[in-house]
């Protein structure tokens, strides 16, 4: 299933749904399709009913486990025909160009950022010593250290600067060097601790695309020191379009694309040096994972511009996209100019009664 927020103004406010792809490209609306598969059998209290089989939240979607994702394949059996707009009091189907797509977790959880690509690693080590540092302060890196063969470690980066399918990322004041990160963000599905690895690809809910934007100047005088990163990365980062479940999508054989401007920079695959699975083992020896939770892949070979030494424009259009996923597209602002906040700290309504919509 390919899941994903989607926005509808409404004439008091924006609300927020939780939705699937049909094959044709609409956006069936889970909550409101199970409470008319419910109504169409008699069932009693259908809207509450439905709230607690296919909840609107994605969060909350997650949380509800399996029994959800059957209950939601159920609704696009359902809705496989229906056309868009209202019919008996209830908007099931919505064309999506009539709605805003929206970053698929717009408040996770928490972020764990790991870094599983050796080639990716290589590869930017090699840069920053041949550009005299992006920026003036000489690395600290010069290889990789022999524990990155053993462990699996991450930084946490921030949940509050997500951005969205097609929204503008700011640029930030702070930096000359802006440039992205092609990775992949695993989506807990599962609260776990102490999982054993061969149970871990259980706990793994499904993948969407991860943007992790990267201030390169500031980053080398951050990690000059030996603590970061921090604004480096918390500036923004970028996820979406949706998030495909487990069962849909073959990750190790995906082809990703990267597109600057519309000119292809690079094509690549995931490579991830660590399993999924062992990543679930190792952070529950000492931690409790929730579902909602993410872990980004790190980036993939050839993933980040400062890997090509080449720099994205101010004011540019950067597009990844994924082979069964879609294309996370973002715009980039001009440094000095303000943007708008992301959508996901934007105010919205919540829906009390299906027929509101």
């Amino acid at each position: 299933m390919k899941l994903v927020t989607f926005a509808v103004d409404t004439p008091v406010g924006e609300i927020r749904r939780v939705g699937a792809i049909r094959k044709d490209g609409f956006y069936v609306d889970l909550a409101a399709g199970r409470e008319a598969y419910l109504k169409a059998k008699g069932v009693e209290q259908a809207y509450i009913q439905a709230q607690l089989d296919c909840p609107s939240d994605m969060l909350a979607f997650i949380r509800a486990g399996e029994d959800a994702l059957k209950k939601g394949y159920e609704v696009l059996d359902f809705a496989a025909d229906r056309e868009p707009g209202k019919a008996d009091g209830l908007t099931v189907v919505y064309d999506p160009a009539a709605v805003r797509l929206l970053t698929p977790i717009p408040r996770p959880n928490t972020i764990r950022c790991f870094s599983l690509s050796e080639k990716h690693m290589l590869n930017g080590i090699k840069s920053m010593q041949d550009t005299a540092a992006w920026g003036g302060t000489k690395p600290s890196l010069t290889k990789l250290p022999d524990e990155w063969y053993n462990l699996p470690t991450y930084y946490k980066t921030g949940t509050t600067e997500i951005y969205g399918p097609d929204e503008l990322v700011p640029w930030p004041s702070l930096t000359d060097l802006f440039d992205y990160e092609l990775e992949i963000a695993t989506i807990i599905g599962k609260r776990g601790r102490n999982v054993p690895e061969e149970e871990g690809e259980n706990y793994i809910f499904g993948w969407t695309l991860y943007n992790d934007w990267s201030t390169r100047d500031w980053q080398n005088r951050e990690m000059s020191i030996n603590l970061g990163p921090s604004l480096c990365k918390d500036n923004a980062s970028s996820l979406g379009p949706c998030i495909v479940t487990r069962d849909e999508f073959d990750l190790y054989n995906a082809h990703f694309t990267i597109r600057v401007n519309g000119e292809v920079w690079s094509e690549t695959m995931v490579d991830l040096y660590f399993p999924l699975k062992h990543l679930v083992e190792y952070v529950t020896r000492v931690q409790t994972i929730f579902p909602g939770d993410i872990f980004t892949s790190g980036t993939l070979p050839f993933g980040a511009g400062c890997e090509l030494k080449k720099w994205i424009p101010q004011g540019g259009v950067i597009e990844f996209e994924a082979e069964g996923m879609g294309i996370l597209r973002n715009y980039i602002g001009k440094k000095g100019e303000p943007a708008p906040l992301p959508a996901a700290q934007r105010p919205y309504l919540k829906v009390i009664r299906g027929e509101d919509v």
